[in-house]
């Protein structure tokens, strides 16, 4: 009888922690409030449905959360919510207990248990002990329902150390953030901090010191961290830390990988510092490089020493201040290269070849050669532009003008001819010494265009177009110009160019044989020529003019002169 008046204080007490988790009601005619949830679950699911207003609040944080709590490592401190669950002659269920300051729990009939400084499961067997005490047989389970903030204090040489609030769960980039930045202690404006912080030279971020409250002292490189996402690099950081954060001078020791490795870098220097750990930070090697061997280069009193480290020596091989760690590159055989081919062969596509080494002749019987269509006498080569290992500021045009003392009308031809000229290589496939000397590179391309079978006539013409083209029919260029309408009116019949197909090569007429693809071109009187004689006729009128008008002064002056003599004869005569 006593103990079901107890069990009934119990659960009066407990309605009384969870009334508002109820957000349906199972009364009939009862209305919800404005802005609850309005739907009754209980006739379709026939049974009871329940809606937790406070694990929606909990869902509902602007503020995420890393990861999940370790029961067995997470410490219970003053600020955590927790939910405590009974199972014994009943079960009770309550949610939404605060740890107070002190570092206790009060539990209804339970009482006040201290918890803080405690795991999880070692708060159970405590809460167990005090409620075996008013039930029997219990069994007692914590869950976490809200882990509360960590104080966590900043020193060293960073500009603003001190107390910060950080999240929990917090990771050390994540809690040190505000004190390298800004100094701002706001709990919401670490959260989405970023790696931009180690652009800093000035402080240590591969030797930072974490002592905690146990006494216990442990290390977070975060420049291991953000290039490799090993998370014991960058450890969650816990209530009451001391994390020491050391000022680098200019002359601070470092250390750098470099080569064949997918990232190169520089950085300062750590003593538990191996090939193998840098070689992780880099990315691991290029598909090119020579994973036999690793290269430490260290300044002594005599040079430069060159030591070349094993593959099962890396993680034991003690690097020192300032070594400089190099990964070869395997000067084998590229497997990867390749040229194409387009146009009139059998077989046009993309063929494997040993780059520096494979002559075009070579490319050419890949392709099962060239169709009867081809116009072997246009074929040309582009050589790929990000060749490794080219000349330096090849067809820099900005280079080669700041070298010149050509006019700005010679600095614009240059820009023009480097545009026509540049990535491109002479090729003649009926001259076979040539193709077996011309050696293939990675992404060169050949191209192989068809036979048009016409001349293609421009320039100063009445009708330019393209002509058909008999072979071996030697008809001259002037009956192209012919067929084309003949020369316009401001055609300069002395300036007729053949344009070959393929090379582009300007002929006289009469220096070369028209092929089918030639290009046929007449030229215009130059601009300047006629400007020259629109002056020059200008000018020749304007001295017309002044010579009539010199003229016509001196007949004036001799009129009156001889005007004014007779006047003076009759005037003596009268």
């Amino acid at each position: 009888m006593l103990l079901n008046k107890f069990y009934r204080r119990c659960l009066y007490a407990l309605c009384i922690v969870l009334a508002p988790s109820f957000a349906v009601s199972q009364q009939n005619g009862s209305r919800q409030a404005e802005g609850d949830f309005n739907l009754d679950l209980t006739k379709v699911l026939q049974g009871v449905y329940f809606q937790d207003p406070l694990g929606i609040q909990l869902a509902n944080r602007s503020i995420p959360l890393e990861g999940v709590i370790d029961p067995l490592t997470y410490v219970l401190g003053s600020n955590d919510l927790i939910s405590v669950e009974l199972d014994g002659a009943q079960k009770i269920m309550m949610r939404g207990v605060l740890v107070n300051p002190q570092g206790d729990v009060v539990l209804p009939s339970i009482g006040a248990v201290h918890v803080a400084n405690l795991t999880i499961p070692k708060a159970e067997e405590k809460i167990k002990e005090q409620a075996d005490k008013v039930f029997n047989n219990s069994s007692i389970k914590i869950s976490v329902e809200s882990p509360r903030p960590v104080i966590i204090h900043i020193t060293g040489g960073v500009p603003f150390p001190g107390k910060y609030l950080a999240l929990p769960q917090s990771r050390v980039d994540q809690a040190i953030y505000q004190s390298v930045t800004s100094g701002n202690r706001d709990l919401t404006k670490s959260v989405n901090n970023s790696s931009s912080f180690l652009g800093s030279p000035e402080y240590s971020y591969r030797d930072i010191l974490i002592e905690r409250m146990d006494g216990s002292v442990i290390e977070a490189d975060l420049v291991t961290y953000f290039r490799t996402g090993d998370f014991s690099s960058n450890p969650y950081v816990k209530d009451g830390d001391l994390i020491t954060i050391r000022k680098l001078s200019r002359e601070a020791p470092k250390i750098s990988i470099s080569g064949a490795v997918k990232y190169e870098f520089e950085t300062e220097y750590k003593k538990s510092d191996t090939p193998k750990g840098l070689l992780n930070i880099a990315g691991g090697f290029i598909e090119e490089a020579d994973q036999s061997k690793l290269l430490v280069f260290r300044r002594s009193v005599s040079g430069v020493e060159r030591i070349e480290i094993e593959p099962e020596n890396w993680d034991s091989f003690e690097l020192l201040p300032n070594d400089r760690v190099v990964a070869s590159l395997n000067r084998g055989v590229d497997k990867s290269a390749s040229a194409w081919v387009y146009g009139e062969v059998e077989t046009p596509g993309n063929f494997p070849i040993v780059s520096g080494e494979t002559s075009a002749l070579e490319l050419l019987e890949l392709t099962g050669g060239v169709t009867k269509n081809a116009l072997q006498s246009a074929a040309y080569l582009t050589r790929n532009s990000d060749q490794k290992n080219s000349i330096p500021n090849d067809f820099n045009t900005d280079l080669l003008k700041r070298t010149s003392d050509q006019f700005l009308q010679g600095l614009e031809y240059l820009d023009a001819e480097t545009k026509i000229s540049q990535n491109k290589v002479f090729i003649d496939l009926d001259d076979r010494a040539q193709l077996e000397s011309l050696k293939l590179f990675d992404g060169d391309r050949l191209y192989i265009p068809r036979d048009p079978q016409t001349v293609f006539v421009f320039g100063q013409v009445n009708n330019p177009g393209l002509f058909p083209f008999t072979p071996n029919s030697n008809i001259p260029v002037e009956e192209y110009i012919s067929k084309a309408g003949g020369f316009a009116l401001s055609a300069d019949k002395d300036r007729v160019f053949v344009i070959k197909a393929g090379n582009s090569t300007w002929f006289n007429p009469s220096d070369t044989e028209l092929e089918s693809g030639d290009k046929i071109f007449v030229d215009r009187l130059p601009v300047e020529e006629l400007n020259a004689l629109r002056a020059y006729e200008i000018q020749r009128q304007q001295l017309r003019n002044q010579r009539t008008q010199l003229i016509l002064t001196a007949i004036t002056t001799i009129t009156g002169i001889i005007t004014t003599y007779l006047a003076i004869e009759n005037f003596r005569r009268q």
